[in-house]
């Protein structure tokens, strides 16, 4: 009997020790980046030409970048019928400030915003609105590339016109929600000496003026609903097929050429735009409370710009910019648009990164990176 008793016990010991290594072969693939990148890309080593040092000032490697970014926005949706222009929605928020954060080491960024402050001192008739988004990005003084997630809550129809209330010139929609997840990426021509990161993300400072080309493409998906009719009943007679339309989903493709440019005066301040200009792809759903969908494809015409003015030294930056992105698209038998700009203050700070941040990052991050 004892000797059955050890030798059950030894092996369970053997099972457990096997289960364990076959435990950590995959531990040390799958959980830890250095092993990962040496099994399935054992030839990847990323390097970067270096910018022209007489128009661009690169930061060194070890430094990390905090900013505090102030915005106000003028958010809105509007839904125009063929013909009808009296029955639009206009659909606005009351979003005053949104407030974010964004930390940048190396070739990432990350950071978020949300709005902050309470919905006091509105027009009569508006109701609350809330914003949040987050942003990723990997970044090279070439290209760009950059993920980014919003969502808006609540939102006011300011057109008489859409009330059933005569006392009342607004229609409050607290359920209907703006989702947007883009995947876009920009190519800088003329990287060496045209710095698009030096006003954008503010990781490398031009510092002599210079013009650039660059070319912006990506994939975007919006959705755009609420729990009930997305019109109300003294408009929906003048939208053909857009009776019980609880969703709209927008996906779009998008491939603009663009320019920009900086200004430096007196070394360390500057002035800066760039636009881009385009036609999207533009692939359109409606979906009725029944989940029965009309499917529309068209081109969608875009507005994409900013322009700023700071200050720029080796440690700390600042700067008021604008933004704008616009769209506008012209389906079968309506019209879409939606626009969003940002007037904002940017205030960062530059120092040597902690070690636990450096050691996370070459730890994660492809070897060259």
């Amino acid at each position: 009997m004892y000797r059955w008793l050890t030798a059950a016990v030894f092996l369970l010991f053997f099972v457990v020790a096997v289960h364990a290594q076959e435990t950590k072969k995959k531990e040390n693939v799958f959980l830890h980046p250095d092993k990962f990148y040496a099994k399935y890309f054992p030839n990847i080593k990323i390097t970067y030409n270096p910018s022209d040092s007489t128009y661009i000032k690169t930061y060194p490697k070890n430094y990390m970048t905090v900013a505090l970014h102030v915005l106000s926005p003028t958010i809105y949706a509007n839904l125009e019928p063929s013909g009808a222009p009296q029955a639009s929605s206009d659909l606005r928020t009351n979003v005053k400030t949104i407030t974010g954060l964004s930390f940048s080491y190396r070739h990432v960024t990350a950071g978020f915003a949300l709005s902050l402050l309470p919905p006091l001192g509105d027009p009569p008739g508006y109701g609350s609105s809330r914003y949040r988004t987050a942003t990723i990005k990997y970044k090279s003084p070439i290209y760009i590339l950059t993920f980014r997630f919003m969502k808006i809550k609540g939102m006011t129809d300011i057109n008489a016109f859409n009330s059933l209330d005569l006392a009342q010139q607004t229609v409050y929609r607290p359920d209907i929600i703006i989702k947007e997840y883009e995947f876009e990426g920009i190519y800088n021509f003329n990287w060496k000496k045209y710095s698009y990161l030096s006003t954008i993300d503010y990781t490398e400072s031009q510092i002599k003026s210079h013009l650039g080309f660059m070319v912006k493409a990506g994939v975007y998906s919006q959705q755009f609903y609420g729990d009930s009719n997305l019109l109300s009943v003294p408009q929906r007679p003048y939208f053909e097929s857009f009776d019980n339309i609880t969703r709209m989903n927008g996906f779009n493709i998008k491939l603009s050429p663009g320019a920009g440019g900086n200004l430096v005066i007196k070394k360390h301040f500057y002035m800066a735009c760039a636009i881009f200009s385009p036609l999207n792809l533009y692939v359109n759903r409606l979906f009725t409370t029944e989940g029965i969908a009309h499917k529309e494809t068209s081109f969608q015409w875009v507005l994409d710009g900013s322009a700023s003015i700071g200050y720029q030294s080796k440690r700390f930056y600042a700067a008021l910019r604008y933004e704008i992105d616009g769209r506008t698209a012209a389906l079968t038998t309506f019209r879409y648009t939606s626009v969003y700009s940002y007037i904002g203050l940017d205030v960062g700070y530059r120092f040597k990164a902690p070690t636990f941040v450096k050691k996370f990052y070459k730890d994660t991050m492809p070897p060259g990176m």
